[in-house]
């Protein structure tokens, strides 16, 4: 009696071999050689996918005293659930990968811009707003057409601009950027475009005043794949 243990002392470990006494107990306890009456191998696929197979009703009528046909469902049962446990695995996986690349993308979005430190984006809350309209320079205008637009004109020193797009342009993310006129990237951030009264717009907060005055060009894109810049003639100048 020294041997038995309480009830509460009893272990998932004890409870896991106790388990598998009963099913090694029930492989041997109904020989069926002949396989005599036995269902096929789809029925007993059919009961293994069982969340109780118990309740089936070839389970009961034939497998529960048919050795043969309990090692096969259990047998069966077990693919599936070491099937499942693999999915869920790489699913983790792919989840985490996700995560991963996401945050290295991130990194590298923020290595690229050392220009716009928070520090810099912060102190540009203090700095009035600049309406810089961009629908006269909608692509579904002509070409002609927006050549004889004057470039927007921007003062070289930290700036908060707020872009009027094009109606009907998308909301979410989109990245700008500043070129030089030789289409070298000067600047490049990523803003918000969301819609207030009928009118799209998005606020670019940036410090120019390390930049010489002349000529650049401005583009800008949804930050998804597949989308074509749009540029705009720029003009940075010295503030008067």
């Amino acid at each position: 009696m020294k041997d038995i243990k309480p009830i509460h002392d009893i272990t998932d470990a004890d409870f896991r071999e106790f388990v598998k006494a009963v099913q090694d107990l029930a492989r041997r306890a109904y020989p069926n050689p002949d396989r005599a009456g036995c269902p096929s191998s789809e029925v007993l696929r059919d009961v293994a996918r069982q969340p109780r197979p118990s309740q089936h009703p070839v389970f009961r009528s034939h497998i529960v005293e048919c050795s043969p046909c309990i090692a096969a469902m259990l047998a069966e049962r077990t693919r599936i659930q070491a099937l499942h446990h693999a999915r869920r695995r790489m699913i983790v996986a792919v989840a985490a990968s996700v995560c991963l690349i996401a945050l290295l993308s991130g990194l590298w979005l923020w290595h690229r811009t050392p220009s716009f430190t928070r520090d810099q984006v912060a102190s540009a809350r203090d700095v009035p707003e600049i309406p810089v309209d961009l629908r006269p320079y909608s692509p579904a205008r002509s070409d002609s057409g927006q050549s004889t637009r004057p470039p927007i004109s921007v003062p070289i020193q930290r700036v908060k601009l707020k872009l009027y797009l094009a109606p009907g342009a998308p909301l979410g993310a989109y990245e700008v950027r500043i070129l030089s006129n030789d289409l070298r990237t000067m600047r490049t951030q990523q803003v918000s475009a969301v819609l207030n009264d009928g009118v799209t717009s998005a606020v670019l907060a940036v410090n120019l005043a390390d930049l010489p005055s002349g000529a650049y060009v401005l583009v800008l894109r949804p930050a998804r794949e597949g989308e074509e810049w749009q540029q705009f003639p720029l003009v940075l100048g010295r503030s008067r």
